[in-house]
C-alpha cells in the first residue's frame, strides 16, 4: 500500500476512513523511525464517536507494533483539523510500510505510513 497523503505539512497525514475523518500528526520524526517511539497526535471526527479509540499497528511480513502510551484525549490545541484530539506513543518494530488502524464508534480508519 502506498503511504497516505500528506496534508498542509509533510508530517500531517490524512487517513482513509469510513464513518468520519482521520488525521495524524507525527511529531517525533517523519517518516517515523523503527524502534523509536513516535508521539503522534490524532484528530478523529464523525457523527457517532464517543469513548476511547482503539489502535492496531500492522507492519510488513506480519510485524505488529504497539502503543507505548495512550490514547490520551487532549483538550484541544491550535492544530486546525476537525474532531476530537488524542495523543499516542507509537512504536514501529521494523522498517517498511505500516497500516495504523483506528476505530472509534462508527469511525474506521487507516493511516498508511512508510517507516524508516
Amino acid at each position: 500500500m502506498p503511504a497516505s497523503p500528506s496534508g498542509a505539512f509533510p508530517a500531517e497525514v490524512r487517513g482513509t476512513a469510513s464513518g468520519g475523518t482521520v488525521w495524524a500528526w507525527f511529531m517525533a520524526a517523519y517518516p517515523p523511525l523503527h524502534g523509536v517511539e513516535d508521539k503522534t497526535v490524532w484528530r478523529l471526527d464523525g457523527s457517532s464517536i464517543a469513548g476511547t479509540p482503539a489502535f492496531s499497528l500492522l507492519g510488513p511480513a506480519g510485524a505488529i507494533g504497539r502503543l507505548d502510551w495512550g490514547p490520551e484525549e487532549h483538550g484541544g490545541s491550535t492544530w486546525n483539523r476537525p474532531g476530537v484530539e488524542f495523543g499516542t506513543g507509537l512504536m514501529f518494530t521494523t522498517p517498511g510500510c505500516w497500516d495504523v488502524q483506528v476505530a472509534l464508534g462508527q469511525l474506521r480508519g487507516d493511516v498508511f505510513v512508510v517507516v524508516a
